[in-house]
């Protein structure tokens, strides 16, 4: 198994600066591009990007892993907003270009969470589809995320995604967080799906509760996971998303605000068990740095130990 390394950095900053500044203290050398200097990545034109942000990146010697796009985060049924996101998807597949960046991550459109998801598949094929078109052509493959609440959100229906648009340019990128959130077993999941995953994102969640937590405290079997990846022989990037905001940020609001336990009771719960297991107390000061450090520490040991058992 050979891994690298990337992450979501805007969950510590939005500056780029800052992280860059993280990027390289970590020893690391690719980002995955969600907000840049406080400008969601889609919001730049391929014009923008080349005089602003790309010398920046060069000059640090950091790429993309991939670009961590909303595209795909739009209701099924709103086709003005589809119709920009076609758009920002063009600017982004040069974006890519100019990056050396082979993955774009998109999603399989949110649907009604009081219907029937099967009754808006058609929609959903026929629209991944005009995705796909934007990028034949080009070597970039776009990422479907089994984001919660979307189509694919399920290790089922992601598969239907993957196998119904039937290209070359779409793969899965699994996230074992999400699968939780939507009552799935998340090891399950991964036997389904690991033929056709070719990008992980790094987070875990507590099944009981449904809130983010550091990987390793959470539900999904990642020892697991691991040993069979490294049985595999898996090549590629593993992005870390530790949801930096709800444990560094929303805990202090949670543990002081009167009556919070029982108004965010999961939450509460969440953040003390998380509190317990690292030994801190309500009144350690946890920043969002400590979060993603924290996270990429527990990335490393994992990948560790599993290259010492295959």
């Amino acid at each position: 198994m050979k891994v690298t390394i990337s992450g979501f950095y805007d969950e510590v900053s939005s500056n780029l600066d800052e992280q860059i500044a993280l990027v390289r203290e970590l020893g690391e050398k690719y980002i995955c591009p969600r907000r840049i200097d406080g400008k969601n990545i889609a919001d730049y034109t391929a014009e923008e990007f080349a005089k602003s942000v790309k010398p920046r990146l060069d000059a640090a010697g950091i790429g993309f892993s991939s670009i961590g796009s909303p595209i795909g985060k739009v209701k099924i049924d709103d086709e003005e907003g589809f119709a920009r996101q076609l758009r920002q998807l063009k600017e982004l597949a040069e974006i890519a270009k100019m990056m050396n960046c082979r993955y774009i991550r998109v999603f399989s459109f949110f649907v009604p969470q009081n219907g029937d998801a099967a009754a808006y598949r058609d929609k959903v094929m026929e629209k991944m589809k005009k995705f796909v078109e934007v990028v034949e052509g080009t070597d970039i493959i776009l990422l479907h995320e089994n984001e919660k609440k979307i189509y694919g959100d399920t290790a089922d229906r992601a598969t239907d995604v993957y196998e119904s648009v039937n290209s070359p340019h779409l793969k899965l990128c699994y996230d074992a967080s999400n699968f939780i959130q939507v009552g799935e077993n998340p090891n399950e999941a991964f036997e389904k799906l690991k033929d056709k995953v070719v990008y992980y994102h790094i987070k875990d969640c507590d099944k009981e509760t449904r809130v983010e937590v550091p990987m390793g405290l959470g539900s999904t079997d990642y020892k697991k996971i691991f040993d069979e990846l490294a049985e595999l022989g898996y090549e590629g990037f593993m992005t870390l998303e530790p949801h930096t905001a709800k444990y560094a940020v929303a805990r202090k609001y949670v543990y002081f605000i009167p009556f919070a336990r029982y108004i965010v009771p999961n939450f509460y719960k969440a953040f003390k068990y998380i509190d317990e297991k690292l030994g801190n107390t309500n009144s350690s000061v946890v920043t969002r740095k400590d979060v993603f450090v924290l996270q990429y520490k527990n990335l490393k040991k994992f990948i560790e130990e599993a290259g010492k058992r295959a």
